[in-house]
């Protein structure tokens, strides 16, 4: 049921209005004496639209139209008015009115055709209210979505896409659908097997929905992972008329299963090493695939010289490892490393932080993690790399529990040489003479 607020400053017809047009059963009359006992109504009660009279004394229609407009600016508003007020019309109109009707001899005529077009007007407002908030609300989930809305032909050319388009494939959505472009041109080749699967266990059964994980390479030449859920529209011969599918960016959630499985397998093959020179080989090479540096050294500490000597290294110049084989616990980066600091600086920071100028190297960032045991610093690693990009925090904490397992990897290993030796001094493997 409406609620109509009828605003008049005739009391008789006010109580005519409301009878007329309570008679029709789907509307609620409220009246109003002139139109401040109106805007006082609005102010309590839930109103779905509002008729008034213009000619009312203290504030006239027009007025009471423009503090409706301010207050409630989606009410629907209907002004009747005398006979021969054109200029009012004209006015009511500007001023945001949304339907009006001149009053004339015949009031239940009058009553009976407002009741028609004031359901009428609420009904379209509501109707354009209604709109107005699904398109919001589709606006909102666009902009918001973090994804790709894709639509293909069975050939891959894409008809239509929407969403995250140019962040996750750095091509902006008006290329994709210019008619020309084919999304398998930028899948992977060696993932283009995947989709071409997909698209056969479609064709075997009519209700499959695909769910696939594959690469793309991006405009910049980045390489993404992607899941994409697939629904399949057929035509009457039952074949693939396009594809239609939500895709998402991966990357970070297989950076980190990838991550997590090299710290399962690096502690695996930790707990099998039994020399240094395997454990620390291991670690470093872990510790460059997580991070995606192609350079790499661990260094472990000397007690005896007070310093942190190279253990092996991977990607760096012989000049290079050479000039900086042995840094002292004196220099700022060794400070820091006994300190538990973490290091992520341009390479032409590093003759500071070692107190000297090393041999030249083609890495432009380097990061430092240092390898804790038992709360002190026992060595480091220092990774070395090209690109400046802005390591994840996923990969900060995976090198963390890299630095870690090395840690309580190296101190095993240095305790069970410590004990082959003893054994070895105290004459426990030599040979007993045969009698």
């Amino acid at each position: 049921m409406m609620t109509i607020l009828l605003a008049d400053d005739e009391p008789s017809l006010l109580e005519l209005g409301q009878v007329f047009l309570e008679r029709t059963g789907d509307l609620k009359v409220i009246t109003a004496l002139g139109a401040e006992e109106a805007m006082e109504i609005l102010r309590t009660t839930k109103i779905d639209g509002i008729i008034s009279d213009y000619q009312m004394p203290g504030m006239n229609g027009i007025a009471f139209l423009q503090k409706v407009r301010i207050r409630y600016p989606e009410m629907p508003f209907m002004m009747y008015t005398g006979k021969g007020q054109e200029d009012v019309v004209i006015s009511a109109l500007r001023n945001g009115c949304d339907y009006y009707l001149p009053k004339g001899d015949d009031p239940k005529a009058e009553f009976a055709e407002l009741a028609l077009q004031v359901r009428r007007m609420v009904k379209n407002k509501n109707l354009e209210r209604d709109l107005n908030e699904s398109e919001e609300r589709y606006r909102l989930i666009i902009e918001n979505f973090t994804g790709i809305i894709l639509q293909r032909r069975a050939d891959n050319r894409i008809i239509y896409a929407n969403g995250a388009v140019e962040r996750i494939t750095g091509y902006p959505a008006e290329m994709f659908m210019s008619g020309d472009f084919s999304w398998d041109t930028i899948v992977h080749p060696d993932d283009l097997p995947i989709l071409s699967q997909a698209v056969e266990d479609a064709r075997a059964d009519p209700s499959v929905v695909s769910v696939s994980e594959y690469r793309i390479i991006t405009r910049e030449g980045d390489v993404h992972w992607v899941q994409e859920s697939c629904n399949y529209v057929r035509k009457k011969s039952g074949k693939i008329a396009s594809v239609h599918g939500t895709l998402y960016d991966i990357t970070d959630r297989k950076q980190m299963e990838e991550q997590l499985i090299a710290q399962r397998d690096l502690g695996l093959s930790l707990a099998a090493a039994r020399s240094l020179d395997d454990a620390v080989s291991l670690c470093l090479d872990t510790a460059s695939r997580v991070a995606e540096m192609g350079f790499g050294a661990l260094y472990l500490e000397d007690a005896h010289t007070e310093s942190y000597v190279l253990s092996c290294a991977t990607g760096f110049s012989d000049a290079f490892l050479s000039s900086v084989h042995v840094i002292g616990k004196d220099a700022p980066l060794a400070r820091r490393v006994a300190a538990g600091e973490y290091i992520y600086a341009r390479y032409s920071d590093l003759p500071d932080m070692l107190g000297f100028t090393p041999e030249k190297e083609r890495v432009q960032v380097i990061l430092i993690i240092p390898i804790i045991y038992n709360n002190a610093s026992i060595g480091f690693i220092l990774l070395g790399s090209n690109y400046t990009d802005i390591i994840p925090d996923s990969s900060l904490m995976s090198l963390e529990v890299i630095a870690y397992q090395v840690g309580n990897a190296i101190a095993r290993i240095w305790v069970e040489e410590m004990l082959a030796q003893a054994e070895v001094g105290s004459g426990f493997f030599k040979s007993t003479p045969v009698e």
